[in-house]
C-alpha cells in the first residue's frame, strides 16, 4: 500500500465516523492504518518510543486504555496524576491551614478595628481546597493592608507624654503615668471639659430646664474642680437623665400629630402608584414635595404644614385616578391571562431543551444522547467507559429544615463542584431531582470509583452556606463500567443498584 492510499483511506475513515479534521485526528488515524500497511515512518514511532521509557505494568496498562497517541498518551498520564490519591501532602496542608487560622485568631486581638475585621472574615475562608486564586486574593487583601498601614497617629500622644516604645501596652502606661504627674495637670483640663459638658445640656426641644442647667453651668465654670466631686457627678447624671426624658415627651407629643398625616399620605401613595405609569406625572409631583420636606432644618411646625399640603394634593390626585383604576382592571386580567400562556410554553420549550433550568447542566434528554453516542464507540472500537450516579443524602430534611430556596442553592452549588472536579471530555449532568450522572469516557471502574470518592471526600468538607447558615451536605454514590456489563441500560442499572446499596449502608459512600 502506498502513502497516498494511506492518506486516502485515514481522510476516508475521518469522513465515516463524523470526526473533526484536526492534526490530532488525522495523525491517530494515520499511523494506525500505516502500521496495519507495515509501513514504517518516523513520525509514527514516537508513541513506541515513549511506551518504552514506561515500567511494564503501566504500559500494560496504556494498551488496555486504548491509548495510540502521544496526545492521549498525556492526556491520559495527566489525568491520573489529577486523579491521584491526595492524602501524602494532607497532614502538612492541615497543619498550614490551622497555622493561618491561628495567626487570624492573633491579629484580631491585637485592638486594630480594620485588621480585626479582615482577619475575623478570612479566618472563616482558609480551608485546604482553596483554589490558587482565592489563595492569592487573600494574600494581596494582606499585602495592601501592609503598604497602607499608617500609625503617625501615636505622634499625637506627643503634647501628653513623649513614648519612643512601639509596644501598645507601654505606651498606653507611659501615658497614663504622664497624665498623673505635674505635666498631665493633675487629672487633664477640666476647664475644656467644663465648657463641652456645660454646652451639651442646653435642651435641644424640650423648654423648662434653663434656670436649672445656667446654675449648674455657673459653678463648673467658675470651678471646674467640681467634676471630680462625686455629687457633682451625680447632679449631672440627673440633669443628663430628665432632659433626656423631656425631649422624648417633647418628641413624641409632635410625632403623634405627623403619623396620622404620614399614614394618609403613605395609603394615598399606594392608591397611585398601583395605578400604573400613565399617572407618572403625579407621582413625580409628589416626589417633588416630598423632597422639600427638610428633616434636619425644618421645625417640627414647617413639616407639619408641607406633609399636610402634601396629603391635600395626594387627595385631589387619587380621586381623579379612580375611574382610570376601574377601566384598567379587564386589560390587566387579559394582560395576565396573557403572561400565564407566555409562561407556560417557556417553561414546555424548556423542557424540551437539553439544559435544566436550576443547575444549568444538560438534563436527561441530553445525557441519554451523550451515552448513546459512547454506546456507538464502544460497539465499533472498543472503548470503555464508566458513569457514576451521585445523590444528595437527606435532601428532603434540607428542603423541611432550610426551604426550598436552600435546596436550590445546593443543588446549583453540587453542580458546579461536579464541573470544576470533572475532566473536560467528562459529562455532567442532572439525572432528576437530586440525582446527578457524570459520564466518563475511556475510563474503567477503578479510575471511576477513584474519581467518585475524591468528589465525595470534597464534598463532605466543603461549606454549603445559606444566608449565613452552615449546611453540611453528603453524597452517595454507584458506579458501574460498560466493559463488565451486558448492556448500556444494564450498566445504568447496576449504577442505581449500586447507589441504593450505598444509601442502605449508611450513605456517604461509594459503592461499585
Amino acid at each position: 500500500m502506498t502513502i497516498q492510499e494511506i492518506i486516502k483511506k485515514s481522510l476516508q475513515e475521518i469522513k465515516e465516523r463524523g470526526l473533526q479534521l484536526t492534526p490530532e485526528v488525522y495523525g491517530e488515524i494515520f499511523c494506525r492504518h500505516a502500521k496495519r500497511a507495515n509501513v514504517i515512518l518516523e513520525e509514527c514511532q514516537k508513541m513506541e518510543k515513549f511506551l518504552k521509557r514506561l515500567s511494564p505494568e503501566l504500559q500494560k496498562v496504556v494498551k488496555d486504555r486504548h491509548v495510540n497517541t502521544v496526545d492521549q498518551l498525556v492526556q491520559y498520564l495527566g489525568s491520573e496524576v489529577m486523579r491521584s490519591d491526595p492524602t501524602k501532602n494532607s497532614e502538612i496542608i492541615q497543619a498550614y491551614v490551622l497555622l493561618v487560622k491561628r495567626l487570624l485568631q492573633a491579629l484580631a486581638m491585637l485592638h486594630n478595628k480594620e485588621a480585626a475585621r479582615m482577619a475575623e472574615a478570612d479566618k472563616e475562608k482558609i480551608a485546604p481546597y482553596l483554589k490558587k486564586e482565592e489563595i492569592d486574593a487573600i494574600r494581596d487583601h494582606w499585602a495592601k493592608f501592609v503598604m497602607e498601614y499608617d500609625d503617625s497617629f501615636l505622634r499625637k500622644l506627643s503634647p501628653y507624654c513623649d513614648s519612643q516604645s512601639d509596644d501598645f501596652r507601654e505606651i498606653v502606661e507611659e501615658v497614663v503615668e504622664c497624665m498623673k504627674g505635674p505635666a498631665g495637670g493633675g487629672g487633664g483640663d477640666f476647664g475644656v471639659v467644663a465648657q463641652l459638658l456645660t454646652a451639651s445640656l442646653v435642651p435641644s426641644i424640650a423648654p423648662g430646664m434653663n434656670d436649672e442647667i445656667a446654675t449648674i453651668s455657673s459653678q463648673i465654670r467658675a470651678n471646674p474642680e467640681l467634676l471630680t466631686s462625686q455629687a457633682m457627678v451625680e447632679d449631672i447624671r440627673h440633669m443628663i437623665k430628665k432632659r433626656i426624658e423631656l425631649d422624648k415627651k417633647a418628641v413624641s407629643s409632635r410625632m403623634t400629630e405627623l403619623d396620622s398625616i404620614i399614614e394618609h399620605i403613605n395609603q394615598a401613595l399606594i392608591r397611585v402608584i398601583d395605578c400604573g405609569e400613565s399617572n407618572y406625572d403625579a407621582i413625580t409631583k409628589i416626589q417633588g414635595e416630598l423632597g422639600d420636606v427638610n428633616l434636619e432644618t425644618d421645625s417640627f411646625e414647617v413639616i407639619h404644614k408641607k406633609l399636610l399640603a402634601i396629603a391635600s394634593s395626594l387627595e385631589d390626585e387619587t380621586k381623579l385616578l379612580s375611574q382610570e383604576m376601574k377601566q384598567s382592571k379587564e386589560e390587566i386580567a387579559e394582560l395576565r391571562q396573557k403572561v400565564r400562556i407566555l409562561e407556560e410554553a417557556l417553561r414546555k420549550e424548556r423542557k424540551r431543551s437539553g439544559t435544566d433550568t436550576l443547575t444549568k447542566l444538560p438534563n436527561r434528554r441530553a445525557i441519554d444522547d451523550f451515552i448513546r453516542k459512547q454506546e456507538a464507540q464502544y460497539k465499533r472500537y472498543g472503548d470503555d467507559y464508566s458513569v457514576v450516579l451521585f445523590d444528595i443524602d437527606h435532601f428532603k430534611s434540607v428542603n423541611d429544615t432550610y426551604g426550598h430556596d436552600a435546596g436550590d442553592v445546593i443543588l446549583s452549588s453540587f453542580g458546579k463542584m461536579l464541573r470544576r472536579y470533572s475532566r473536560e471530555v467528562d459529562f455532567v449532568g442532572r439525572w432528576g431531582g437530586e440525582e446527578f450522572l457524570v459520564v466518563l469516557p475511556k475510563t474503567d471502574l477503578k479510575g471511576a470509583t477513584r474519581f467518585a470518592e475524591k468528589l465525595r471526600e470534597v464534598v463532605a468538607k466543603s461549606k454549603f452556606m445559606y444566608k449565613g447558615t452552615r449546611i453540611p451536605i453528603t453524597v452517595s454514590g454507584g458506579v458501574a463500567d460498560r466493559r463488565t456489563s451486558a448492556s448500556m441500560d444494564g450498566m445504568l442499572k447496576r449504577a442505581d443498584e449500586n447507589l441504593y446499596r450505598a444509601k442502605a449502608n449508611g450513605r456517604n459512600r461509594i459503592e461499585a
